[in-house]
């Protein structure tokens, strides 16, 4: 199935890249750069002009290489769109039972945001294998740790806030993986279409990530 493919791409390499306010025109290049430096799977976020124009550009020409997905999905609608887009995923800022049943009916990967140990363990009872802190940062690593307690056989992946300055604490208090945005598609880089740069910078990420996080540090989908 797909979606266990994708789940596999995510623990591999550790990092989902957040595509946010890039132009449909600068996709293509952000996207090989990202490929170049080791990342497997990226979303676009659906608050991003053109988004279902840059989902469908991705897959196409990047499709065999890459996971694409969808993020900032907050209601069926977007759902049904990005995935007629060719969305293989979909990531959601809120855990909402429709989107989530939605996306399950198409077979696909959905990974709601959760915060609260209630909102955690309802979407575990919908089925859903991995999920989205968020937003991480201002939770804090100290949050995902306290979490690991009770609930350590949990698939969770920090999205907010994500730096090289603080990944590696979130890699070693049990991560899944993480997801990064701005920090990782800088802004500056792109608008000098800096690709070699692009793709050391998404290299880093992934060893720092993939170097702190432990041997034993065992997380599966539910």
């Amino acid at each position: 199935m797909i979606k266990h493919r994708v789940i596999h791409a995510i623990e591999e390499t550790g990092i989902i890249a957040i595509v946010r306010g890039t132009k449909p025109e600068e996709v293509i290049p952000v996207a090989r750069a990202l490929y170049d430096g080791g990342v497997r799977v990226l979303e676009v976020t659906c608050n991003t002009s053109g988004y279902l124009r840059s989902i469908e550009a991705l897959t196409v020409e990047l499709g065999d290489k890459m996971w694409i997905g969808a993020g900032t999905v907050i209601n069926p609608v977007i759902a049904q769109l990005v995935m007629d887009a060719g969305a293989n995923f979909v990531l959601a800022p809120d855990f909402n039972p429709q989107v989530v049943s939605m996306v399950h009916e198409k077979q696909k990967l959905m990974i709601p945001a959760v915060v609260t140990p209630s909102e955690i363990l309802q979407a575990c009872r919908m089925g859903v294998d991995l999920l989205k802190l968020f937003p991480a940062n201002g939770l804090g690593v100290n949050y995902l740790k306290e979490l690991q307690g009770p609930l350590n056989n949990l698939s969770i992946i920090p999205v907010g806030g994500v730096t090289l300055n603080n990944v590696a604490d979130f890699a070693q208090a049990g991560a899944f993986a993480v997801g990064v945005g701005s920090e990782l598609i800088n802004k500056t880089l792109v608008a000098e279409q800096a690709w070699q740069q692009l793709t050391e910078l998404a290299q880093t990420f992934i060893t720092r990530f993939r170097e702190n996080k432990k041997p034993d540090d065992v997380c599966y989908p539910l």
